[in-house]
C-alpha cells in the first residue's frame, strides 16, 4: 500500500521535520520517503490546504468500565472513541466491576485491543476490591506489567496505607497515582467553591480538598524517599493526576525542585473551561475535579510551559444519560473525552502559546508508560494523526463512544481529525 502525502506542516517536534511543510510517501506502513516536494505514484493521495501530522497521543487516565459496565462503554466502541481521537495508548484505571487485581486480569486487558491499532495499559489497585483495607498483591501484579497503581478513579485517604503503599513499591520501577482530594472536605460538593457555587446555592468543593491532599502525600513522600537507603527505583514515582488549582501546581513545583519523584498531569477540561460553565446548570460540565477559576485554568497552562505538568489527560468516564438528565445535585460526575482530547488541546494551546504541544500530549506520556513513540523520518512506522485547520463546533451526533456525556458538546474548535495512522491499519475521511 502506497500513500502519498502532499504539503504536511509537520508537528513532531522530534524530527528534523518539524515545522516544515514536506511531502511524505508511506509505503506498506512505513515512511518511505520525506521530501519538499515528491512526484510518486501511490494507490492513495491525500492533499489539503491545512493538513498537520501530530504524533499519536498517549492517554493517561481512561476509567475502566469493564468488566461490569458495559452498557456505559465496551472493548469494540473503547476502542472507536480512542482511535477516531488518535489516542493509541492510554492507560486504564482500574475501576471495573470487579476490579481487575490478579495478575491474570492484568495480562488480559494488555493483549484485549492488540492488533486493533490501539493499546490499553492497565493499571492496578493499590488494595483488594479499591477497599482500603487489606494490600493488593503488589509485587505479583508488577511482575505481571502493572506498573502502574491508583486507588481506583481517587486517592486512598487513610494515611498510613499510602506510607506503605509508596513505602512498598518503591523499590520497584513503579508509578503510584493520587487524584488529591480530601473526602471529608468535598464531601456532597458538587461545583468548585466561590462565586458560581454561592449564586447557584450548591455545596462547593474547596480547593482546600486538593490542596491538603497533595501537601499530605508530597509529605509521604519526602518520607519514604529519606528513609529509602538509597534503595529507591530510578523509574519509581508519585503521579498526581488531573490536579486543577494554582496552590497544586504552585506545590509540586516546589517539591520538584527539591528533588523529589513527583510527576503530574491535568485533566483537558481543566485547561479549557471555568466554573462560570456551570452557571445554566448544565450537567455535562458537572466534572471533578470541578471547574475551577480562570486564575487557575492560567496557572495550569503556565505548569504546562514551565514543565511541572507533564501531560493532558482525557479523563475518559463515560457515564449513562439517565444519570446526567437529572437536577444538578442529582447528577453523576463525568465527561468522557477520547474522542476530543486533541482537538481541544491543539486548539486552545496555540491561543496560549505553548510550542511543542506534542510533548504534553504524547511524548511524556509514552514516557511515563516506558514507550517510545516512532520519530517521523524515513524507514519508521507510520504512526500519528492528520488534523486539519477548520473550525467546527463539536455535535453530540459525531461521538462513537456510547456513553454521550462530552463536556464538549457545542464547544468550537479550531481542528478536525481527519486521519489516523498506525502501520498498515488507518482511516481518513470517515
Amino acid at each position: 500500500m502506497r500513500i502519498l502525502f502532499k504539503q504536511i506542516l509537520i508537528q513532531d517536534s522530534r524530527s528534523s521535520f518539524y515545522g516544515k511543510k514536506v511531502d511524505l510517501l508511506a509505503v506498506d506502513g512505513r515512511w518511505h520517503e520525506i521530501a519538499p516536494s515528491i512526484e510518486a505514484e501511490a494507490d492513495q493521495v491525500i492533499a489539503g490546504s491545512a493538513l498537520q501530522w501530530f504524533p499519536s497521543v498517549v492517554d493517561l487516565r481512561v476509567h475502566n468500565t469493564l468488566p461490569g459496565g458495559e452498557h456505559k462503554e465496551d472493548w469494540t466502541s473503547l476502542q472507536a472513541a480512542a482511535w477516531k481521537g488518535g489516542v493509541l495508548d492510554f492507560l486504564l484505571l482500574p475501576t471495573g466491576d470487579p476490579v481487575p487485581q490478579q495478575p491474570e486480569a492484568i495480562q488480559f486487558i494488555a493483549g484485549k485491543l492488540a492488533g486493533s491499532g490501539v493499546l490499553a495499559y492497565p493499571s492496578a489497585p493499590l488494595t483488594l476490591g479499591n477497599k482500603a483495607e487489606n494490600f493488593s498483591d503488589l509485587m505479583d501484579l508488577h511482575q505481571s506489567g502493572a506498573h502502574w497503581f491508583s486507588h481506583g478513579a481517587g486517592s486512598l485517604q487513610d494515611t498510613d496505607l499510602m506510607l506503605k503503599c509508596l513505602q512498598y513499591l518503591q523499590p520497584l520501577a513503579a508509578r503510584v497515582i493520587s487524584r488529591p482530594d480530601v473526602k471529608g472536605l468535598s464531601l456532597f460538593g458538587q461545583i468548585h467553591e466561590g462565586l458560581q457555587s454561592t449564586l447557584l446555592g450548591l455545596k462547593g468543593i474547596p480547593v482546600l480538598a486538593e490542596t491538603m491532599h497533595v501537601k499530605r502525600d508530597l509529605d509521604l513522600l519526602a518520607y519514604v524517599m529519606e528513609h529509602s537507603f538509597g534503595l529507591a527505583h530510578p523509574n519509581f514515582s508519585l503521579h498526581f493526576s488531573c490536579i486543577s488549582t494554582a496552590e497544586s501546581v504552585r506545590l509540586i513545583s516546589e517539591a520538584q525542585k527539591a528533588g523529589l519523584p513527583v510527576t503530574a498531569d491535568v485533566a483537558i477540561y481543566s485547561l479549557i473551561f471555568t466554573e462560570d460553565a456551570v452557571s445554566d446548570f448544565d450537567t455535562l460540565k458537572k466534572v471533578n475535579p470541578p471547574l475551577r477559576t480562570e486564575a487557575d485554568r492560567l496557572a495550569l497552562w503556565q505548569g504546562l510551559k514551565d514543565g511541572t505538568i507533564m501531560a493532558v489527560v482525557s479523563d475518559h468516564h463515560p457515564v449513562e444519560v439517565e444519570y446526567k438528565e437529572l437536577e444538578f445535585d442529582q447528577a453523576a460526575f463525568g465527561t468522557i473525552g477520547l474522542e476530543t482530547v486533541a482537538l481541544a488541546f491543539i486548539s486552545e494551546a496555540k491561543k496560549q502559546g505553548l510550542t511543542a504541544i506534542d510533548t504534553h500530549l504524547s511524548h511524556a506520556g509514552a514516557a511515563f508508560l516506558g514507550i517510545q513513540l516512532p520519530v517521523l523520518k524515513e524507514g519508521e512506522v507510520l504512526k500519528g494523526m492528520l488534523l486539519e485547520t477548520n473550525s467546527h463546533t463539536y455535535r453530540s451526533a459525531e461521538i462513537v463512544s456510547k456513553s454521550k456525556n462530552s463536556i464538549f458538546i457545542g464547544h468550537t474548535m479550531e481542528h478536525k481529525m481527519v486521519g489516523v495512522f498506525n502501520g498498515l491499519t488507518y482511516s481518513y475521511g470517515q
